[in-house]
């Protein structure tokens, strides 16, 4: 998959248990369970996940959603999420990145 939205995180607020309510820096808003993400450790990058006081150490790293194991969230995915109101499978994600006509719907507005 090819990401070539370029969005970017300007704030979020862990909303309880692993759900996250985040901002764009183009102003779009949106709340996402990251929980299916999690669910079943697929490595060493996951595996703290277990543990949810893990997941409430996220922070904010050049506009991407972060943990300090090294492990985020591309923004592009996560604006993707947020506007799906869920996880999708990689296979939907992949589809829908794809499309082209979807090329002007997950982008940062341009700057004035």
């Amino acid at each position: 998959m090819i990401m070539k939205y370029l969005n970017r995180l300007k704030s979020y607020a862990l909303a309880g248990g692993y759900r996250v309510r985040v901002t764009f820096r183009d102003d779009y808003a949106g709340e996402v369970d990251l929980w299916p993400l999690f669910a079943n450790p697929r490595g060493p990058l996951t595996e703290p996940f277990r543990d949810q006081t893990f997941f409430q150490k996220a922070f904010l790293d050049e506009g991407t959603l972060a943990w300090p194991n090294g492990y985020d969230i591309c923004s592009d995915v996560l604006r993707y999420y947020c506007e799906q109101g869920r996880v999708t499978s990689n296979e939907e994600m992949n589809a829908y990145f794809a499309e082209e006509s979807h090329a002007a719907s997950l982008h940062d507005k341009p700057k004035q």
